[in-house]
Formats: structure tokens, C-alpha cells, sequence
């Protein structure tokens, strides 16, 4: 059955089997073969089924129908022409079934064995490459014999010359054709199965093959997992049944070379080219396509084109490995700037202190804890309205962790109108305990401006609390949460320091009071009692500037 075999000026591909006596193509809905491609007319050309063979017509179109780059208003098509419309390329696939009776004329083009009276054009483009004819059946010579005869010896070797041209113009074409298709597939494929899968439907547009699979090696044990298998028609065997020859594997990724092999199967030849695939120098894995029919045996022009898809694969695959590397750094990029300033997440993701995962995974260190929360935030609830708390949060929230940002800070959590914050993880630096202060006085400076544009029933009071040490710092919780957090004593101290502190007073822990380094105009309070601690603590406050 006739189809054509569609690629869309914005990369989407798709097949249409022609069963009706006419088709329409164009950009309307109404067609049989829609295009989603602003430059092919609404009503852009029709296909109609002749005792000649599928004659396509163009539609008066803005834009012109082109076969195999010749611009038409008709023509018949035949096995394996290129219809252009627009940005879109239409392949017409349509062979002869074994359970077609042939014509005379069809005989004699799938005949190997050429009759008297043939063209010696026609000769070399079947013993070259069978396909080639079809790209350029329409410049065949139709000179008579008995004008060839004639012919002197010059002018025959000029028109041997001059048709061997013609050919590798043809070939040229049709790997340029490929390598246009391959290199559009990265404007709307990332994703690696995705994009084999395509590649491979591109090989099979432009080489007649019967099987072919897509094998990759797995990094880890170098082992080689099916990818992608695609049959032309029924499947003659299981897609577990690759074929896979551990000699020719081991030539082509070992070896780095590009094989051709052909074996004798019920009487029929059976071609295979096996070809490797690459990510820079390396070897990633293997491409294999299979021919069961002897009229159709795979050539070294095949295997060569076979080959400069793959090189162009590589490019693609490497393209491909790029975006989703981009893709993982945006997906974390996203999940620590909601808890780190972009400074740390930066250091992160480029890798330029440690790895991600070692950076966070738990261990000792020594930070300064912050902690800030709004005074009487249970009564000024209650006079609001839900959606108004909400606001009143999201404002105060957004005004502290700017300042937590932009002093290195950590974001560790909100506890209800509480903010805690960690200053010296995952990255330590010598002045934590001074930043940690100056975020706190920051905060204070922040609070009284957002009080100025405050409804008088909103204005509020915060209290802060300070304490330094060593604590637990990493991702810790289960498999299923992890967060980013610290624990230990220090943790406890700096929440009931925050809790004792009177509205808009910044206390501080003694530790941290040692660690400062910057002239802070500093009281010391004296010694306080805290839940949860069996001695008394030295406290200190930190006034304004």
C-alpha cells in the first residue's frame, strides 16, 4: 500500500497511507495529509490515482510543489521521490508486493540482469546503488541504440562521465536530505530514546531496509541494552532476537570500524551493516540494519551514507546529552534557590567546591543560627481575614529571606510566622557569625519601613535570636523527603534565645559573641534560664548602629 512518509517544517513526523483514488495536502484541516506549516497553501496539491501510478498535482500554490527539488505542476510519482511543500518533505513510498503481478517494464527494472537495448546509464545506477534510479528516473538518457552505436569513443566516455555525476549529485543529495532531517530533529527532540527512535525512522526513510535496532553500551559494565528495534512490516522474529554477532560488535565498537556482511539464507542473500555510534572520540554503541531480500542487498554506498548519518548522530547525541545536563542543573537549580542565596547554589551546581551530593550529605560543622519570628502573630491573625494573613506572611517572608540571601545565608524553614536560618552551611566562612548579625539588624531595619506602609491594625514587632556552634548539617529525613537541616544543642539554644528576646530585640548566645570580629555596639544582659537548658546562659543584645 502507497504512503507517504511525513516530516513537518517544525520537526513532527508522521506516516499517511494512501487508500483513497484522491488525497489533498495542505495546511487546512480538511486535507488527508494536514501540514502544520505556515508556508504550505491551505489547499496545497492532490494525489491521484491513475492507471499510470499516483499522479500529483499542484494546487495553484503560493509557494509551489517540488519533487526531488525540480519544481512541477504534475507528475507520477515513484518509489522513494521527495515531495517539498513549504518547509515539509513528503517520502513516497510505494514498492511492487511479491503478490503484485509485474509489467513488463517493472520486470526489467528489478531484473539485476539488464536486457540488450538499456541504457548504460540505467546499468550503472542499478549496480551502484538501485535507489539512486529513482531519485533521477526523470534525466534518464532516452537516446536509441542505434544512435548510441554511433557515438564516438570521446563522446561516450564524456556521457559515462557525466552520468556517473549525475549519480553522485543524486547521492549527495540524498545524504544531504538526511543530515537536514537529523540536524532539525534537535529543534524538538532532547530526550535520548526519543531522538534514537527518530534517527532510526530517518535511516529507514532513505535506506530500503527490513529490521534495524539501536544498541547502546551501559557505562557501568559496558554491556550493550537494546535502544530502539523497527521492522518495515510484520515482525519476522522477537525483539529480543536481535541478531547479534559478538565478532562484528566487538570489530565495531573495539575497532571503530563500519561493517558490511552478507549471508546466504533459504536461498535468499541477506545483507547487513553494522555501523558505530559516537559521543566525542568515544564509542557509545552500535546502529545494525538488516535486508532479507536479494533484490535489494545492501551496497557500500549504503553503508557509507549509513555511516555519515551516524557521524551526524554523534553531534545530535552530544547535543541531546548537553540540554539534559541543562535540564538537571535548572531542575536543581529550582530546588535549592528556595532554600540557599544564588551565590551557594552557583558553587553548587558548577561543581567548584565539592559535588552536590557530598556538599549535602550530613556532617559536622560550625555555623551561627538565626532565628526570627513575629511577636503576637496569634491576635493579629484573628483580626484578619485568611487571604489577609496569607498576604501579611508572603510580604514579611519575601522581606527576610532577601536579606538571608544576600548575607550567604541558608534558608532552613518557616514554623509558622517563624523563619529559622543557617548561616556557615553548607559553606563555612570565617565571618558567619558577623553576617548572621547583620542579617538580624538588616531585619530590624526592614520591619520598620514595612510598618510604615502598614494598615494601623497590621503593624507588628519581631524578636531575634543568635546562638553559634557545631552542629549536624546535611540532608537528612527518608528516602522519600530529604531536606536540608541542622541539628544539635546550638539549634535549641538560638529558638529559646528568640523566644526570651522582647519585641524587636536581637539577642545573641555567648559563642557567638566570641566569634564576631566586626565592631558591633554590643551589651552583655547577663546571665538568662531557657527551657530545656539546665543552666543558665549568658545573653547578650545587639543594639542599633
Amino acid at each position: 500500500m502507497p504512503e507517504f512518509r511525513v516530516v513537518t517544517g517544525y520537526g513532527r513526523s508522521f506516516n499517511y497511507k494512501i487508500t483513497e483514488e484522491v488525497i489533498t495536502i495542505g495546511r487546512s484541516k480538511d486535507n488527508h495529509v494536514v501540514l502544520f506549516d505556515h508556508a504550505a497553501s491551505r489547499r496545497h496539491a492532490k494525489v491521484r490515482k491513475t492507471p499510470d501510478g499516483y499522479l500529483l498535482m499542484d494546487l495553484d500554490s503560493h509557494n509551489g510543489t517540488h519533487v526531488n527539488g525540480s519544481r512541477v505542476t504534475s507528475r507520477i510519482l515513484r518509489h522513494n521521490d521527495l515531495v517539498e511543500i513549504g518547509t515539509s518533505v513528503l517520502s513516497f513510498q510505494y514498492e511492487i508486493g511479491d503478490d503484485e503481478p509485474l509489467t513488463a517494464a517493472q520486470g526489467e527494472d528489478r531484473d539485476a540482469g539488464l536486457q540488450p537495448g538499456q541504457d548504460t546509464f540505467l546499468k550503472l545506477a542499478i549496480r551502484y546503488d538501485d535507489k539512486a534510479q529513482d531519485l533521477i528516473a526523470s534525466i534518464r538518457s532516452q537516446a536509441p541504440l542505434e544512435e548510441e552505436e554511433l557515438l564516438s569513443e570521446v563522446e561516450a566516455e564524456e556521457k559515462e562521465t557525466s552520468q556517473i555525476s549525475l549519480l553522485n549529485l543524486a547521492k549527495s543529495n540524498k545524504i544531504l536530505y538526511v543530515l537536514y532531517l537529523v540536524t532539525r530533529t534537535l529543534l524538538t527532540t532532547t530526550h535520548q530514546d526519543q531522538l534514537l527512535r527518530t534517527i532510526l525512522d530517518l535511516a529507514f526513510q532513505v535506506i530500503d531496509s527490513d529490521f534495524g535496532f539501536i544498541v547502546l553500551r551501559d557505562p557501568k559494565d559496558g554491556k550493550v541494552v537494546p535502544k530502539v528495534i523497527k521492522h518495515k512490516r510484520e515482525p519476522e522474529k522477537p525483539a529480543g532476537e536481535l541478531g547479534l554477532q559478538q565478532s562484528i560488535l566487538d570489530k565495531v565498537i573495539n575497532e571503530k570500524l563500519s561493517i558490511l556482511t552478507s549471508d546466504l539464507v533459504a536461498g535468499k542473500v541477506h545483507t547487513t551493516m553494522s555501523v558505530p555510534l559516537w559521543r566525542k572520540e568515544e564509542v557509545i554503541g552500535m546502529i545494525q540494519m538488516e535486508s532479507h531480500r536479494s533484490s535489494r542487498a545492501f551496497t557500500k554506498p549504503d553503508l557509507d551514507l549509513l555511516t555519515t548519518i551516524c557521524n551526524q548522530m554523534a553531534v545530535v547525541l552530544e547535543q541531546a546529552n548537553l540540554m539534559e545536563k541543562v535540564r538537571r542543573e535548572e531542575l536543581m537549580r529550582s530546588r535549592l534557590e528556595r532554600f540557599h542565596s544564588p551565590e551557594i547554589v552557583d558553587l553548587i551546581i558548577s561543581g567548584e567546591s565539592e559535588d552536590e551530593d557530598n556538599m549535602l550529605s550530613p556532617k559536622e560543622k560550625e555555623v551561627t543560627i538565626l532565628f526570627v519570628d513575629i511577636v503576637n502573630f496569634t491576635p493579629l491573625s484573628e483580626r484578619l481575614s485568611p487571604k489577609e494573613v496569607s498576604q501579611l506572611l508572603n510580604q514579611f517572608f519575601r522581606e527576610m529571606n532577601d536579606i538571608i540571601f544576600a548575607y550567604r545565608g541558608t534558608l532552613d524553614k518557616y514554623m509558622g510566622d517563624a523563619i529559622m536560618a543557617i548561616f556557615g552551611a553548607p559553606i563555612e566562612r570565617e565571618d558567619d557569625a558577623d553576617r548572621a548579625i547583620y542579617a538580624a539588624v538588616d531585619m530590624r531595619k526592614a520591619l520598620l519601613q514595612m510598618n510604615k506602609t502598614m494598615e494601623p491594625d497590621r503593624i507588628f514587632d519581631i524578636r531575634i535570636g543568635i546562638n553559634s556552634g557545631r552542629v549536624v548539617a546535611g540532608n537528612l529525613g527518608s528516602p522519600k523527603r530529604m531536606d536540608y537541616t541542622v541539628i544539635g544543642d546550638v539549634v535549641n539554644t538560638a529558638s529559646r534565645l528568640e523566644k526570651i528576646a522582647q519585641p524587636n530585640q536581637i539577642l545573641i548566645g555567648e559563642a557567638t559573641y566570641n566569634a564576631v570580629k566586626d565592631p558591633f555596639h554590643i551589651q552583655k544582659v547577663g546571665k538568662k534560664t531557657v527551657k530545656g537548658k539546665t543552666r543558665a546562659v549568658t545573653v547578650y543584645e545587639v543594639l542599633d548602629d
